[in-house]
């Protein structure tokens, strides 16, 4: 394994060589070297060894930047194998594409503990993801419906707009092969389109996997900007930890906050829970002529939602704090 190189003593990693294939051999090769003249000067690179071709030569991958999937021939030594990563800070192209190897993993004296290329990568993103001072909030950057006075469309465009945002494209991948998905969905998430911020989406998948909680921010529709969380409560009503895990799945309500700070009617959150397909809904509301009206239709949205097939535990409204 390559060690630690200290910063004075960090040399220039010899030539770099597109790997080329077997045919075609003259358009893949003008491919290539086009697409290593377009590595940014002194800027750094994550790439992972793949597999060792020579004595001292090794095909690595480009696992960031634009130009992240570019396959590369190095002369890494006789240290480097498969699977390890790499941090590569581009140079010059002339005469040659030239990297500076400016860290790599190590292992501390004794120890056997080695993380795994994917566990790297991940800690990758987590660190350009904090450097970039991403929340675990996820900013929408399209209008979520366009239909906000009609409930049906309205729904199926939010349920649209979380399925397509890539917090959930691992598990639609896992559909996918269930053949509960199609490929061409998979296509239009944003891990499979140019320059979306993967490390974003990544750290805010981590933090939707610790907290058991989706929180979103943008548009609901034109002009109108939503704060909207759902999340999977821990404990029971009385705060007692179930005593197994059935019970713990059973007794764990899913509550949707939605605020919403309107033209009219001012500072208005929904907060709606669901526990065994019962529902328990608590509207509130910042101005009192907001609350008064409020107050007074919420019979009319209690049969709404019993005509729509909801059982519903409660209804209240009340002022916000």
């Amino acid at each position: 394994m390559l060690k630690q190189a200290d910063i004075a003593s960090i040399q220039p990693v010899a030539r770099i060589l597109p790997i080329l294939a077997v045919d075609s051999i003259g358009s893949i090769r003008q491919e290539l070297d086009d697409r290593a003249t377009q590595f940014v000067k002194g800027q750094e690179y994550f790439a992972h060894v793949l597999s060792k071709v020579g004595d001292t030569a090794y095909n690595v991958k480009v696992e960031s930047g634009s130009l992240k999937g570019t396959i590369l021939k190095m002369d890494l030594g006789t240290a480097a194998k498969a699977g390890q990563l790499l941090t590569l800070r581009y140079m010059h192209d002339s005469p040659v594409p030239t990297f500076l190897l400016t860290a790599t993993p190590s292992n501390a004296a004794g120890s056997t503990t080695e993380i795994s290329t994917a566990a790297n990568l991940i800690g990758h993103y987590l660190k350009q993801a904090e450097s970039d001072g991403v929340t675990s909030r996820f900013q929408a950057t399209a209008v979520m419906t366009n239909s906000p006075s009609n409930p049906q469309v309205m729904a199926h465009d939010l349920k649209n707009a979380v399925s397509n945002s890539g917090l959930f494209y691992e598990s639609h991948l896992s559909d996918l092969v269930q053949s509960n998905q199609s490929l061409a969905a998979i296509k239009q998430e944003p891990q499979n389109q140019a320059n979306s911020p993967i490390a974003n989406l990544m750290s805010q998948q981590l933090a939707i996997l610790e907290n058991q909680r989706m929180s979103w921010h943008g548009e609901v529709w034109p002009g109108q900007k939503m704060d909207w969380d759902v999340y999977q409560q821990q404990k029971n009503a009385d705060g007692k930890q179930p005593s197994n895990q059935s019970q713990a799945d059973q007794n764990r309500p899913i509550t949707s906050e939605m605020t919403l700070h309107l033209p009219h009617l001012g500072k208005v959150s929904a907060r709606i829970s669901l526990t065994d397909g019962r529902m328990r809904v608590n509207i509130l509301a910042e101005h009192p002529e907001t609350l008064e009206m409020l107050t007074a239709k919420r019979l009319g949205l209690a049969e709404a939602i019993g005509k729509n097939g909801q059982q519903l535990d409660a209804l209240t409204v009340v002022r916000h704090e």
